[in-house]
């Protein structure tokens, strides 16, 4: 009986260290990937460029929900994310680092691995409410009002993103009920009338907007004129941008904007071979499938596939260099 327990002992033993050893083999040969909140279109998108990965590929990809770019870096930056989509204000902030990294230092270790598609910054208001210009948003133009806004997810890209554009019009987040929430919550606040307004940095059209105008008309603000040239002179990453009207309840006209762009990017030390075979997967046989995920994504493509980052203000992936060196996007 003795001899019986003690065999089983140490066939439980060995079974549990061949375990551990697997999960470490495998975990080791994943790659985790931060992506953005499920309410917006990078979550999918970047769920569906990992599948074609693991599809044709053999890639083994960990995709995770996130706040977006900023928190996607800085946990890079602690290795608990390898791969992240980011915007490239965040990006070059954070390879120099600058602005809101200066205290971390520069973080060599990002390289850029492609571009997504343009993202036009939409501020949401109703239609009939108070607020018909980005500066209602100033206490001193407005009677002294601090109206609720929600720039993005805590920590993520888009609240940096409004930080700078709100700049131009010389208003900072203290002078608005300024709050950071997911996609869902910013929506469900916006619908309770909690928050007058909301911020979002998404393609057209937008799940969440349409949801917020379901039951009561909207307004885009407009980003034009003087101001939308400074913006564009002083963050050279925004472009001019206009959505169309139609897409949202309210929305009757065409209203200009700006839009900034998307990255996939990735730690140096990821293999050279895995970001190779996962840019062959989405710009090959994954190609269709990726730019079905939504209108905007037929932006992906091998023409728009360094789009930002043209004079290598982040350092290639030596995956994608190479990639895109046969591909004759690099010479």
């Amino acid at each position: 009986m003795k001899k019986c327990l003690l065999l089983f002992f140490m066939f439980c033993v060995l079974t549990s260290f061949a375990f551990s050893v697997g999960d470490a083999e495998r975990k080791s040969k994943a790659i985790v990937m931060g992506s953005s909140s499920m309410g917006g279109t990078w979550y999918p998108t970047a769920a569906r460029m990992a599948s074609v990965a693991i599809t044709y590929e053999n890639l083994l990809i960990t995709l995770q929900a996130s706040g977006g770019g900023t928190e996607n870096v800085r946990l890079m930056r602690q290795n608990q994310y390898q791969m992240g989509l980011c915007e490239p204000n965040i990006a070059n902030y954070a390879y120099r680092g600058e602005s809101l990294f200066a205290a971390d230092g520069k973080y060599d270790n990002i390289t850029f691995v492609t571009s997504l598609y343009p993202n036009e910054q939409a501020v949401v208001v109703m239609k009939n409410g108070p607020i018909k210009t980005m500066y209602d948003f100033d206490p001193a133009k407005n009677g002294g009002k601090k109206y609720g806004f929600a720039p993005g997810s805590p920590g993520s890209g888009d609240e940096y993103c409004w930080q700078e554009m709100f700049s131009v019009y010389g208003i900072t987040k203290d002078m608005m009920n300024w709050r950071p929430l997911s996609h869902s919550e910013r929506v469900m606040a916006f619908k309770d009338r909690i928050l007058e307004g909301l911020g979002f940095g998404t393609a057209t059209p937008s799940g969440a907007i349409i949801e917020a105008s379901a039951q009561t008309p909207i307004r885009i603000l407009e980003i034009s004129g003087k101001e939308r040239d400074e913006i564009i002179k002083k963050f050279p990453w925004y472009a001019p941008a206009v959505i169309k009207a139609g897409f949202y309840n309210g929305m009757d006209q065409d209203v200009q904007t700006v839009y900034i762009g998307g990255f996939v990017i990735a730690n140096k030390d990821v293999p050279e071979d895995f970001i190779y075979k996962y840019l062959n997967a989405v710009f090959g046989k994954g190609l269709k499938e990726v730019q079905s995920v939504a209108p905007a994504a037929q932006h992906i493509n091998l023409e728009n596939c360094i789009g930002g980052n043209e004079t290598a203000s982040i350092p290639f992936h030596p995956g994608a260099e190479k990639f895109f060196k046969e591909k004759g996007v690099l010479k």
